[in-house]
């Protein structure tokens, strides 16, 4: 993380740690557990461990993992060797690796879905 506000606006779900609920993190959220509800952050990263059942709206989301519901990225959608998304999924732009799994329906908008006030600078 590049300074400390960064950090103190960012949450970290280890391996292992299972949260539910409703999430609104105002900078980066880093999950290898898992979470099952809903998660709003200015940058997703899914670990290969972690797996998230719910709704994920997010400028950046990096999946290595799972996600699960819907989901919503504003600038880009990047889906790992080892990631794996199965619901109805809105991007701006979407990178796919060999090997990356998308089960569902794809939409893209040309100038970003919108996030909620509050999250991102937006």
């Amino acid at each position: 993380m590049s300074n400390q506000s960064e950090s103190l606006e960012s949450v970290v779900i280890g391996d292992g740690v299972v949260v539910k609920g409703t999430f609104v993190v105002p900078s980066k959220a880093i999950i290898n557990g898992v979470i099952e509800g809903d998660l709003t952050a200015e940058e997703v990263l899914i670990g290969p461990t972690g797996k998230i059942s719910g709704r994920v709206a997010a400028k950046v989301i990096d999946v290595r993992g799972q996600l699960h519901n819907t989901i919503i990225s504003e600038k880009s959608l990047i889906v790992r060797a080892t990631g794996k998304i199965a619901g109805k999924v809105q991007y701006s732009e979407i990178e796919i690796e060999k090997g990356g799994e998308i089960e569902g329906t794809l939409s893209q908008d040309a100038n970003g879905p919108n996030l909620p006030p509050g999250v991102g600078n937006l």
